[in-house]
């Protein structure tokens, strides 16, 4: 995650850009959008609101794609070296995310087998369950049996 001082510059830099070369929400919008980038006008509204610099906004839903068509069509006031080391933050943050997201399968992978070996495990305890107690209904019918038989012969005997 970008520092806040990042973030906050960057959005000064945008806003710089959007203001020297006259865009609206609906220009940004656009331009995300022929990129293959979804950002929703109210949130690019918001960037570029007043005093927007100083609140937080989600950097790889918004914040991102919102500088990388910026920067790449308009450039900035920085110099070359600046905006070649904001790409490579940004091409490291995005391997990060890459990395993440497959830790996180693999995690959910590994979760999912677990689930099901303890859903099978349940299912074989359900069934010793369900034979015990037919042997217990067994049993019970058996004592229900006897006692009847036991009864019948203490009658006879009085």
């Amino acid at each position: 995650m970008p520092s806040t001082l990042h973030t906050h510059d960057l959005i000064l830099r945008m806003k710089r850009i959007v203001q020297d070369q006259h865009l609206s929400a609906q220009n940004i919008y656009d331009l995300l959008e022929g990129e293959g980038y979804h950002v929703s006008l109210n949130s690019i509204k918001r960037v570029f609101s007043e005093g927007s610099e100083h609140e937080h906004f989600r950097f790889h839903d918004t914040i991102q794609p919102i500088s990388r068509v910026l920067l790449d069509i308009y450039g900035s006031d920085t110099d070359n070296s600046e905006i070649e080391g904001l790409k490579a933050a940004i091409r490291v943050k995005d391997e990060l995310i890459t990395k993440l997201e497959r830790e996180l399968a693999r995690t959910k992978t590994e979760s999912s087998d677990r689930i099901e070996y303890f859903k099978h495990q349940i299912a074989l305890k359900d069934e010793r369950i369900d034979r015990l107690m037919s042997r217990v209904d067994q049993v019970l019918a058996n004592n229900t049996e006897l006692l009847a038989q036991i009864q019948a012969l203490l009658a006879k005997l009085t």
